[in-house]
């Protein structure tokens, strides 16, 4: 199959998953579905968390895939899926700020303070703004070769993401799903790392 077909499968499927896990989960929560379980506003939370890692952690690994494949197509499919953690990510705030702490700041503020995981949330949910904000071509042009170092910020937000979500569940990295976010992001992140630390460790060859 052509690169251009698969790509176009790839991000239908990524449509596909999006749109009908976002829409699933807004539905269940608003009209308090039975499958949202007895407290459908906690669990919202919590899958919505969820996913937004799990777009998060795609969007991540299409780089060394598309390296360990010799395959660049997968490249394309990072914005997508970067967009649909932050398409996540936002209901998962504003159901927190709104219904959670009922919009009121006076609880939210000292939340931040007393609950250090909140506000890692928080930071990790500024910098997928600003990543989301800047995912265009325009934005690309505009910011020429600080794009790419801006865009590193991904990983940041992956480590904030997914401490956020170990303290949320209160289950720790012994939960199976927590453990495997928490390993694959590692491994992408020294998928990343480790090939500038053996170039940097290589010592120049001399002239002669």
């Amino acid at each position: 199959m052509k690169p251009g077909r698969l790509v176009l499968l790839g991000k239908s499927l990524c449509w596909s998953l999006g749109v009908f896990q976002l829409a699933r989960l807004l539905g269940g929560v608003y009209y308090q579905a039975d499958y949202m379980g007895p407290n459908p506003l906690d669990k919202g939370l919590n899958l919505l968390g969820w996913w937004a890692l799990f777009f998060l952690t795609l969007t991540l690994s299409w780089t060394p895939v598309s390296q360990w494949t010799r395959q660049p197509w997968w490249k394309q499919l990072q914005r997508l899926t970067g967009l649909f953690s932050f398409a996540f990510v936002v209901p998962h705030l504003f159901m927190y700020v709104y219904f959670d702490q009922e919009h009121n700041w006076s609880y939210i503020l000292p939340d931040l303070w007393d609950r250090k995981f909140i506000l890692l949330g928080f930071v990790a949910f500024l910098i997928l703004l600003v990543l989301a904000i800047t995912s265009t071509q325009n934005w690309q042009r505009r910011l020429g070769v600080n794009w790419k170092k801006l865009h590193r910020l991904t990983y940041i937000a992956a480590i904030l993401g997914i401490t956020h979500f170990t303290y949320r569940m209160k289950v720790g990295l012994q939960h199976p799903e927590v453990k495997t976010f928490a390993i694959v992001i590692t491994l992408l992140l020294l998928a990343r790392i480790l090939p500038f630390l053996k170039s940097d460790s290589i010592p120049p060859v001399s002239k002669a």
